[in-house]
């Protein structure tokens, strides 16, 4: 079968940050769309979209504190409507979610975890043990203040001692979402060129 057939049985699933489905989220859709997948990215706060900085993200979380649980069932409607297989990508609360669907769903073949992420156990109501032989990358800066690195740490032992391919890409820098170019006080152009690298090269073993 030819590479591009295959591409386009895979449905890639996006699920954003608590800052909401910005125009960075859109580009990535388009990217991957470019390379031959199908790509959902829904808009799991019906059309709230918050800044960066200390102000849009005191906004953003105090508008996740009430918008949560529709926010979950928005992204569980998103997958269910996904065509199998789905390699799943999220960014910051979004990287907790799709964690979630790649550990109980079936048909989810591939993780790919942005500024999130992580085994934080039961206590935080962490109860999922990730699937032996899903891909999984995470993606992360390494002084970025939102993301913690044992919990990261926890989930990429896991993973590999269950038998997963687990790549953990840490870059400097402290920025979260470091490749919102609509975020200039953490957009980093460097590393963004490297992550949609990364993300292409994830993405490829889905496509062959």
């Amino acid at each position: 079968m030819a590479a591009s057939s295959v591409a386009a049985m895979t449905t890639v699933l996006i699920a954003h940050s608590a800052l909401g489905l910005r125009p960075a989220i859109l580009d990535l859709a388009d990217r991957v769309r470019a390379l031959g997948f199908r790509v959902v990215a829904p808009d799991l706060f019906g059309g709230a979209v918050f800044e960066g900085g200390p102000e849009g993200y005191a906004a953003a979380m105090a508008h996740l504190d009430t918008a949560r649980p529709s926010a979950e069932a928005a992204l569980r409607e998103a997958y269910a409507a996904c065509s199998a297989p789905v390699v799943v990508i999220g960014f910051s609360m979004g990287a907790m979610a799709v964690q979630r669907l790649a550990e109980h769903e079936p048909g989810v073949v591939g993780a790919l975890l942005v500024a999130g992420g992580g085994r934080y156990g039961a206590e935080f109501g962490d109860d999922g043990r990730w699937r032996g032989g899903i891909p999984l990358a995470l993606h992360r800066m390494i002084d970025d203040e939102w993301v913690d690195a044992e919990p990261a740490a926890r989930l990429v032992a896991e993973a590999a001692r269950a038998g997963s391919d687990v790549s953990d890409y840490v870059y400097p820098g402290s920025a979260h979402l470091f490749m919102d170019a609509g975020l200039p006080d953490e957009y980093d152009s460097v590393a963004t060129d490297l992550f949609f690298a990364r993300v292409q090269g994830f993405l490829s073993r889905f496509s062959a």
